[in-house]
């Protein structure tokens, strides 16, 4: 499969998935924020929705948020030989943890903050780097920066990420090989028959190389970590009840913004294949700013630059 194929179908399907989950999250309000604390602890209090003191009017751009994060750090390439020390960020660490099995292994990324009380940021959970006897194979998910609502309370840890597996065919310095059985596909004149046949390869190669290759694995995860005027309107905008920012452009017509007729002219009903409709929406990053925009708590602001954070290797060895 053609990159620019694959791009342009990863993006469809993340369009798609995040109108699902949104018209769930959306009725979550506050209590969707990334917040946990540990099953035999006593939960942390939110705070409250309309909080004491001083406002100022802020809105969320996540254009402006985006080109804070630009060029924080570049990941190491497939091949490089590669370590790193943990690096907190205005106190804020990430941590990695690893489940392996059956020649597999599975990661989650959490938060934590050395501050007390509330701690908010803006972060992405699922950035990592996977390096086998300190040489880089992290699989290509991808490293676009999708920035959303952490929050710490105290010692109390954020809510850990989806699982993200890492199998032996995921590796970068395999998975070329997997890729190069598409690379001359004719998509454009192939039979059904070529097709299935072409999938039906690509699931033994899957198949044949499931297992990682022997070796000593680390795995770190890292992100930007947004702070400042950002993070405290993504906090107020939250307590309204509004997740998944950054994916407001595609979802606002199944979000707490649903009724705002400033978003109305770029929504549209659709028909799916089995006879519902959905609603489908591009809306422009200015109209969506615009409508973004909140009176928020002097106190929710951390005066703190952009900055990435690292955490500590989470190591296993494979035989």
């Amino acid at each position: 499969m053609r990159r620019e194929e694959r791009e342009s179908m990863h993006k469809g399907l993340m369009v798609i998935g995040a109108i699902t989950v949104a018209s769930a999250s959306a009725a979550v309000g506050w209590y969707g924020v990334k917040w946990i604390v540990s099953s035999d602890e006593a939960p942390a209090a939110a705070p409250s929705d309309t909080p004491a003191g001083a406002t100022v009017p802020l809105s969320y751009d996540l254009a402006a948020i985006e080109s804070a994060a630009e060029g924080l750090f570049n990941p190491p390439a497939c091949g490089e030989t590669w370590t790193a020390d943990a690096t907190s960020a205005n106190g804020v660490i990430p941590v990695v943890s690893v489940e392996t099995a059956d020649g597999a292994a599975s990661a989650r990324v959490a938060f934590t903050s050395e501050a007390e009380g509330i701690t908010a940021f803006l972060a992405q959970q699922g950035q990592l780097i996977v390096t086998r006897d300190d040489v880089v194979v992290t699989p290509e998910w991808g490293s676009e920066f999708v920035p959303e609502l952490i929050m710490t309370a105290g010692e109390s840890p954020s809510a850990a990420s989806d699982t993200y597996a890492i199998t032996g065919s995921s590796l970068c310095d395999v998975a070329d090989e997997m890729s190069a059985l598409w690379d001359d596909f004719d998509w454009d004149n192939a039979t059904d028959e070529e097709v299935a046949a072409r999938y039906e390869e690509v699931a033994e190669f899957e198949a044949e190389h499931s297992s990682l290759p022997a070796g000593e694995y680390k795995v770190y995860a890292w992100s930007p970590i947004i702070q400042g005027e950002a993070a405290a309107v993504a906090r107020s905008l939250t307590e309204e009840g509004l997740t998944d920012l950054a994916l407001l452009q595609y979802t606002a017509g199944y979000s707490a913004i649903a009724d705002d007729e400033r978003i109305a002219p770029y929504c549209e009903e659709s028909e799916t294949p089995d006879g519902a409709t959905e609603l489908l929406c591009d809306v422009p990053q200015d109209v969506l700013t615009e409508v973004l925009t909140r009176d928020v708590p002097e106190s929710y602001i951390v005066d703190a630059e952009p900055t990435v954070a690292i955490s500590e290797a989470f190591t296993f060895t494979v035989e």
